[in-house]
């Protein structure tokens, strides 16, 4: 039942992540009126994102907790160190070429998005995109891991 909730969460959280990247960002030839629409789609998203990564830290808690060896512990970890470095790496390539296609960052005189604040319509899918949403869920299962294999399961109370 955990890892069916666990995967029911993650397919509303990412979901609504991936609206929000998509429909909540302006392209950068388009012109940006006012306000961050991505700020209202964040709110919504947020709770479903927090219950999602509270269910994933669980999720590995336990699984790690009922390992039946040691190697099956160590690849949740060495799995998740690489994953981590992975999603790392595209989300800086990422944003880079987010940054390259608007002319630069917020600092960066003749920019579209010079003097903005540094989350607004045009960067909001720098900041929540598939690649930063990895990398949340991935420290959270990585943390889950930690904490399932060094922490010993709680004996129920003898009735």
């Amino acid at each position: 039942m955990l890892r069916l909730s666990w995967l029911i969460s993650m397919g509303i959280s990412l979901f609504g992540v991936l609206i929000i990247q998509h429909f909540f960002t302006v392209k950068p030839d388009d012109v940006a009126n006012g306000g961050n629409l991505g700020a209202l789609g964040l709110a919504l998203v947020a709770p479903f994102i927090i219950l999602s990564l509270f269910i994933t830290f669980r999720f590995f808690t336990e699984s790690a907790r009922n390992a039946k060896d040691q190697l099956m512990r160590m690849i949740y970890l060495v799995f998740g160190i690489a994953l981590l470095v992975a999603f790392i790496y595209y989300a800086i390539d990422f944003s880079n070429n987010v940054y390259a296609s608007l002319g630069g960052d917020t600092k960066t005189p003749g920019s579209t998005i010079y003097r903005f604040p540094l989350l607004n319509e045009y960067t909001n899918h720098v900041f929540l995109n598939f690649y930063t949403f990895g990398i949340v869920h991935t420290l959270s299962a990585l943390i889950g891991a930690a904490n399932g294999m060094f922490k010993s399961a709680k004996q129920s109370p003898q009735l």
